[in-house]
């Protein structure tokens, strides 16, 4: 289903209809990545209720989004920061802080219990080897499909650097899997990247 398609028949018609598909297709991809980035199952709630009912109550002036999944990413790690500040009393949360995170598990009805951990280890193995911010993008990339340009939104870099944060990951990853793991099924891998 298109969102950003929905997003504009929202903020023609302002109907439910629209709002009500836009916020199950997010409600998911939204909290999963808020838990990743290390905030509270709560918090992560809250955020995201407060994300929407501003984007119901403020879309006249919200006209010029023309990339809905973007704005509300990056809309939701701003209120998650804002809701931490506000709870601590801090004037400064440093996201540097609060590691990006990744739990691998695996269907055991799809692979026997012994395949499954030397496949599990294998990738959280690979996954440690990575910085937080590589493990942000290539879960933003793989498991949300989301597209350079938003992944350099949400993480403040230009999307040329996206780009080639990305693939020099990717390449890592090879590197380190040897020559016996095709890129195909190294993006095979991704699917296991899923919330605690």
């Amino acid at each position: 289903m298109n969102t950003d398609k929905m997003w504009r028949s929202f903020l023609k018609n302002g109907d439910n209809h629209s709002f009500s598909i836009l916020y199950n297709s997010h409600i998911d991809k939204l909290y999963s990545y808020g838990i990743h980035l290390g905030f509270q199952k709560e918090t992560c709630k809250d955020a995201i209720q407060d994300v929407f009912f501003k984007l119901y109550t403020s879309r006249e002036s919200l006209t010029q989004i023309d990339n809905i999944s973007a704005y509300l990413f990056k809309s939701f790690k701003n209120r998650l920061v804002d809701i931490v500040r506000k709870n601590t009393n801090t004037q400064i949360v440093e996201l540097v802080n609060q590691p990006f995170s990744l739990d691998i598990t695996i269907l055991d009805n799809i692979i026997d219990a012994e395949e499954a951990i030397l496949l599990k280890n294998k990738v959280e193995k690979l996954l440690k080897s990575l910085t937080a911010q590589q493990r942000e993008a290539v879960y933003l990339r793989y498991m949300h499909e989301l597209s350079y340009d938003e992944i350099s939104e949400l993480l403040n870099i230009k999307a040329e650097s996206a780009r080639k944060l990305i693939s020099r990951t990717i390449r890592k990853l090879r590197e380190q899997t040897g020559p016996h793991l095709s890129k195909a099924q190294l993006m095979l891998t991704f699917p296991l990247i899923t919330i605690l």
